[in-house]
C-alpha cells in the first residue's frame, strides 16, 4: 500500500459505511482516504514524511453537512456594528456609545449590533435589561450628541419577537422621523406622553424593515463587508467541524462574488454548494424567464463550479408576507442580513415560473415552513409537464406533513431539509409548540423513506447542537421536550453528516470513511454516539480536515507522534 500523508490513529473511528463499523485509525493519501483500520497494521505504511497523530482515545468521523447553515450571516455578527453581546444594563451600553463617540468624528453614524447576545439570548423584554427598560434617544443622546447612533434589530430568525432597535435624537432628524411620522407595516414606534417619538422601535416582521423605510440612509454593508463576512463565517463553521454545506435559500449575486474572492485567496475551508437566489419581487415573469435562461448556462444539471464552491439550481415561491416583499423589494438589490432575495408568490406564478425553470433543467429548492401544500402541489404540478422525479428537488425548512402529503413527497422524490433548531424556541417559529410532537416531523419522514438533511440555520452553528436537538427535541419556551424524537442516535449522526451529500449529488465521495472517499473528517473530544445525549451539544471540535488538509485545530490538544515510533 502506498506510504500515508496523515494518520490518525488509536482512537474511535466512527465509519458510518453500510456495515457502520467502528475502526481505530485512518490514513489519508492526496486528499482521499487511504484505509481504515487497526492502528498497528496503518502505522506499517508510514514514511518520515507522515504527520502521525495519536488520538489519543478522540473521536473520528465524516465532517459534518449543513443543509441549511447561512454562512455569510454568521460573519456578519462580527461585522453588523459595535458589539455589545454580553452587555445587559442600559448603562454598560450607553458606556460602549461614549467609547465609540470618541473614536468618530462629529455625524459619523455609530451603528450597534442588535441588544443581546448569540446565538439564543438577543433581547425581545424590556425586563431582561438591568434597568428593566430599553435605551431610548435620550440614553444615546448624553453621550453621543454629536453623532447620529442607531442599535440594529436582530435578525428575525435569531429571537423571541419583538425585536428592538434604539435611535438617538440626531439618527432621528437625519432619518425626517418626526411626531406625524407613520409606523412602517408591523412596527411600532414607542412614543412617550406627548406622542413624540422615545428612539425605540419595536419590529415585528421577521425580515426587519426599518432599513428599508424610516432608517434608508443607515450605513450598509458593504461588498469589503460581505467578502469579511464569508471569510469569518467559513472559519466559524470549520471550528464547528462542518466541512461541506448547502445553502437551500439560494445566494445573490454579492454573496457569490464574494464567495469567489475568498475562494481565490485559499481562505475556503469547507465545501460550499449553492443555488442561485432569484429576486421575484422585483422582476416580472417576463425578465425573470429571461434571467433563468441565462442562469442555465451555470446552474443547470449539476450546476457547474468544482470541489469547493459550486452553483446549482435556484431557489423560488414562497408565501411570506407580500407587504414585507415590496418593502424589501424597493431596497433592491440590497439584501441587509439575509443573503438573499425575499421571495412571496401565489400558487399559480409559482406553477408557471418553476415550469420555465424545469424545461431549462434548474432545480428548485421551495421554503415551506408550514405550508408544505404549496411546494408540494406545486411540484406535481410542474411533474406533469417536466419531469422532476428523478432531479432531487428540495423542500426546505419541513415543519409539518400529513401521512399523505409524505407518500406523494416520496413518489416525487424530494429531498426534505429541517432545522430542528426551530423546536428551541417553538413558540415564535410557526406555533411549532401547538403542534407538539407533530412538530418538524423528522421520525415520520424518515418512516416514509424520505431523505431528511439537518441545517443549523446558523443558531448556533454546530450541527452537534443540531444532532442534539433533533434528539432532544428541547423547547426552552417551555423548559420541555416536544414528544420524543423515537430516532437513534445513529440515525441523528447519518442525517447531521451524510443526508446532506444527496444535495450536492456527492454522496458516492464524501459522508462515510472509506476507501478512495474525500478525507473529510472531524475529530471530537467524546462519542457522540455513546456519550451522555446532553452532551452531545457540548463536544469539543478537536481537529478539522478538508480533502486530507486540517483546516482547524485546536491549540496544545495534539502531539504529533515521532515518525520513528
Amino acid at each position: 500500500m502506498p506510504e500515508a500523508d496523515l494518520l490518525l490513529e488509536n482512537g474511535v473511528v466512527i465509519t458510518l459505511d453500510r456495515a457502520s463499523r467502528i475502526a481505530e485509525a485512518v490514513a489519508v493519501r492526496n486528499g482521499r482516504i487511504l484505509a481504515v483500520g487497526p492502528s498497528a497494521a496503518l502505522s506499517r505504511d508510514t514514511s518520515p514524511a507522515t504527520r502521525r497523530i495519536d488520538l489519543r482515545g478522540r473521536t473520528v468521523m465524516p465532517g459534518f453537512c449543513d443543509a441549511h447553515p447561512h454562512v455569510d450571516r454568521e460573519g456578519l455578527k462580527a461585522l453588523g456594528g459595535l458589539p455589545i453581546s454580553g452587555l445587559r444594563s442600559i448603562a454598560e451600553i450607553i458606556e460602549a456609545v461614549r467609547e465609540a463617540a470618541r473614536t468618530v468624528q462629529p455625524g459619523e453614524w455609530i451603528v450597534l449590533m442588535p441588544l443581546g447576545s448569540p446565538p439564543h439570548n438577543y433581547l425581545s423584554r424590556p425586563e431582561e435589561l438591568t434597568e428593566g427598560r430599553f435605551p431610548n434617544r435620550y440614553d444615546l443622546d448624553a453621550v453621543a450628541p454629536d453623532n447620529p447612533v442607531y442599535i440594529r434589530a436582530v435578525w428575525g430568525w435569531w429571537s423571541h419577537r419583538p425585536f428592538p432597535s434604539v435611535a438617538n435624537s440626531l439618527a432621528l432628524a437625519r432619518s425626517g422621523i418626526t411626531h406625524d411620522t407613520s409606523a412602517p407595516h408591523n412596527v411600532e414606534i414607542v412614543r412617550d406622553a406627548r406622542g413624540e417619538p422615545t428612539g425605540l422601535f419595536l419590529e415585528r416582521n421577521y425580515t426587519p424593515i426599518l432599513e428599508y423605510t424610516l432608517f434608508r440612509g443607515l450605513p450598509r454593508f458593504t461588498q469589503q463587508d460581505r467578502v469579511e463576512s464569508i471569510r469569518l463565517g467559513v472559519q466559524a463553521y470549520s471550528k464547528a467541524g462542518t466541512t461541506a454545506a448547502f445553502e437551500g435559500h439560494g445566494l445573490t449575486p454579492a454573496i457569490i462574488r464574494a464567495y469567489r474572492e475568498v475562494q481565490a485567496r485559499g481562505e475556503m475551508t469547507l465545501r460550499m454548494h449553492t443555488p442561485l437566489s432569484v429576486p421575484s419581487t422585483v422582476f416580472d415573469d417576463g425578465r425573470l424567464a429571461d434571467l433563468f435562461y441565462h442562469y442555465a448556462g451555470m446552474a443547470s444539471g449539476r450546476g457547474s463550479g468544482d470541489d469547493t464552491l459550486r452553483f446549482e439550481g435556484i431557489h423560488l415561491g414562497g408565501t411570506a408576507d407580500t407587504r414585507v416583499a415590496a418593502l424589501v423589494a424597493s431596497g433592491y438589490p440590497y439584501e441587509q442580513w439575509a443573503g438573499h432575495f425575499y421571495q412571496a408568490m401565489d400558487h399559480a406564478r409559482f406553477v408557471k415560473l418553476g415550469l420555465e425553470a424545469a424545461r431549462l433543467g434548474l432545480r428548485i429548492n421551495c421554503m415551506v415552513s408550514r405550508d408544505l401544500e404549496y411546494a408540494l402541489s406545486g411540484y406535481e404540478a410542474i411533474d406533469r409537464e417536466v419531469r422532476i422525479r428523478d432531479r432531487r428537488w428540495v423542500v426546505v425548512h419541513v415543519n409539518e406533513a400529513t401521512p399523505a402529503q409524505l407518500r406523494r413527497m416520496k413518489q416525487l422524490g424530494v429531498i426534505a431539509t429541517v432545522v430542528p433548531g426551530f423546536l428551541y424556541m417553538a413558540g415564535d417559529r410557526y406555533g411549532l409548540d401547538a403542534l407538539g410532537e407533530r412538530g418538524v416531523p423528522i421520525r415520520d419522514l424518515l418512516d416514509a423513506d424520505i431523505p431528511v438533511a439537518l441545517g443549523t440555520d446558523g443558531v448556533p452553528p454546530s450541527m452537534l447542537w443540531t444532532m442534539w436537538e433533533a434528539l432532544a427535541r428541547w423547547n426552552a419556551d417551555s423548559n420541555s421536550r416536544l414528544g420524543e424524537s423515537r430516532l437513534t442516535r445513529e440515525e441523528a449522526l447519518r442525517m447531521a453528516v451524510q443526508t446532506g451529500h444527496l444535495l450536492t449529488w456527492s454522496e458516492h465521495r464524501r459522508g462515510s470513511l472509506e476507501v478512495g472517499k474525500q478525507a473529510d473528517l472531524v475529530v471530537l473530544g467524546g462519542n457522540p454516539l455513546t456519550c451522555p445525549e446532553d452532551e452531545i451539544k457540548d463536544l469539543p471540535v478537536d481537529l478539522t480536515i478538508v480533502g486530507g488538509r486540517i483546516v482547524h485545530e485546536r491549540q496544545r490538544n495534539f502531539v504529533d507522534k515521532p515518525a520513528s515510533s
